[in-house]
């Protein structure tokens, strides 16, 4: 064998190995221009309207050199807050139903990997609107555009849906839970590295290079989505039960499948879905909106922290408990089920949410970090325990369902907390951090009732609601061994996990 064939068989190997991790780096890649993308447009937009009020300088410096021009300010600050606000709604909502759309083709085609490159296009194209308009002129119809256009493609909670898709696809049921704690970690380190790198950034070198940046993020990873990710072989079994709507109506055959989905009253896997689903949605309220108060809450009394040492707390926060995600799952695995590991996630938040609403001493408020260690330990587990409640073909649109909410919670939650905050910060600036502390209640009993459908399911097969209209005309004829050779999609066994 020639040194060139050697080369050659070292490279194919060293690419088997690492093919089924590509949609991993993908998603930091996107994730990456996504964390960087939130704090860039709010300040590029604060920086603009100043501009149209004739405001130059942060907020602290007008607190300090120019007092009597705080009315200015104080409009100023309103119309940008009221502007990012609706740019936000503008690409939140679209998303909600493009994220529908896209789970519903995907699982109708077996084209998955259009959940992925989808929303790395519409990210590419906010970045180069953004980057259009800073070479042309200030233009507020061209960021409403922008943030339409990438939620039209789906946003991040497409990519979620497809990359949860990807990686339960790509391993055990036994090292699911451990394949999204490694995505949960990606996501964490990603928003640790882009609100340190940002910051920095624009005070160096203003916004133009950090949004050519996040272009080229966005088109790494819409390459790697569309030439170096396997779309999932999925089994002519199942691909022959994916056509079982073969109506004359596209939209009908598309999206049918997805209402059975909500008619689970009589199915207890189903209803278990549910409860992770409500759990998941209800856990992202708090975290979200808690996240972006704390910085409300430490700019203020009594901390009144510089914005980069905001960022840097934060930063170290959020990495942290993505070091935590990414180790601890592996090793609580052995001896405890997903459900349990949910609950030490939960009780991180609670205690650490508590820590930082009671402590008033700067020096002692940086042992949150450690309380929060495993905050972000609810998001893989959930997302786990739905992927074992449904079969291969549906997947895709279950993960979009699971997922659309997001793009509403990422808006709605911050609002909801911070005029919380707002409301209640002259008689105790902590209260939003109890009251987000009590709203844990809510994750916890689904979970609960998650638990409870866990051990009290029956010990046997259990048809999904639904099965006789899923079959085909074959299936009523096989014998008995075809059936025990060949499961139906709609034949769901029984969760043995360890507590």
């Amino acid at each position: 064998m020639s040194a060139l064939d050697r080369a050659n068989a070292y490279t194919m190997r060293i690419l088997s190995i690492i093919q089924p991790y590509m949609v991993e780096v993908a998603y930091f890649t996107f994730f990456l221009a996504r964390h960087m993308s939130l704090p860039l447009f709010q300040e590029y937009v604060e920086s603009e309207i100043y501009k149209q009020h004739h405001i130059n300088g942060t907020p602290s410096q007008l607190e300090e050199t120019f007092i009597e021009s705080s009315d200015q300010y104080e409009n100023a600050h309103r119309e940008t807050t009221l502007t990012v606000l609706s740019l936000q709604i503008a690409e939140g909502l679209p998303a909600v139903i493009s994220v529908l759309i896209l789970g519903a083709v995907s699982d109708r085609t077996g084209r998955r990997k259009i959940l992925l490159w989808m929303p790395s296009l519409g990210s590419l194209v906010f970045s180069l609107v953004y980057i259009f308009i800073m070479y042309t002129g200030w233009t507020l119809d061209g960021l409403f555009m922008a943030s339409a256009v990438r939620g039209l493609s789906g946003s991040m909670t497409a990519f979620l849906a497809g990359s949860t898709y990807f990686g339960v696809k790509a391993v055990d049921k036994s090292k699911i839970s451990s394949r999204l704690a490694l995505q949960e970690f990606l996501n964490g380190a990603a928003y640790a590295i882009a609100n340190l790198m940002v910051g920095y950034w624009v005070k160096d070198h203003g916004f133009l290079q950090p949004f050519w940046f996040m272009f080229i993020l966005s088109a790494i990873a819409l390459l790697i989505s569309v030439f170096l990710v396997v779309e999932v072989k999925v089994d002519n079994n199942i691909t022959v039960n994916n056509n079982r709507y073969n109506s004359e109506n596209c939209c009908i055959d598309t999206f049918r499948p997805m209402a059975r989905f909500f008619k689970c009253c009589s199915d207890r896997k189903l209803i278990k879905v549910w409860l992770a689903i409500l759990a998941f949605q209800t856990y992202a309220i708090v975290h979200i909106g808690q996240l972006n108060t704390l910085v409300l809450y430490l700019s203020g009394p009594p901390y009144a922290w510089p914005s980069t040492e905001i960022g840097l707390y934060l930063c170290v926060m959020m990495l942290v408990a993505a070091i935590g995600t990414f180790v601890v799952p592996p090793v609580l695995r052995r001896h405890f089920s997903d459900t349990t590991i949910t609950f030490a996630g939960f009780c991180s938040k609670a205690v650490g949410t508590l820590w930082i609403a009671v402590i008033k001493n700067e020096t002692v408020l940086y042992f949150a970090i450690l309380l929060l260690v495993l905050e972000l330990l609810p998001f893989p587990m959930l997302r786990s325990i739905v992927s074992k409640g449904i079969q291969t073909e549906d997947q895709g649109s279950l993960f979009a369902l699971m997922h659309c909410g997001e793009s509403v919670t990422y808006f709605l939650a911050p609002l909801l907390f911070q005029a919380i905050y707002a409301d209640t910060f002259r008689q105790f600036s902590g209260t939003v951090f109890v009251i987000s502390c009590i709203c844990l209640f809510a994750p916890v009993l689904l979970v609960v009732g998650i638990r409870y459908l866990e051990m009290n399911q029956p010990m046997e097969y259990q048809p999904m609601e639904g099965e006789s209209e899923m079959a085909t005309a074959n299936d009523t004829t096989t014998t008995v061994t075809q059936q025990e050779e060949q499961q139906p999609i709609s034949v769901i066994q029984v969760n043995t996990e360890r507590v």
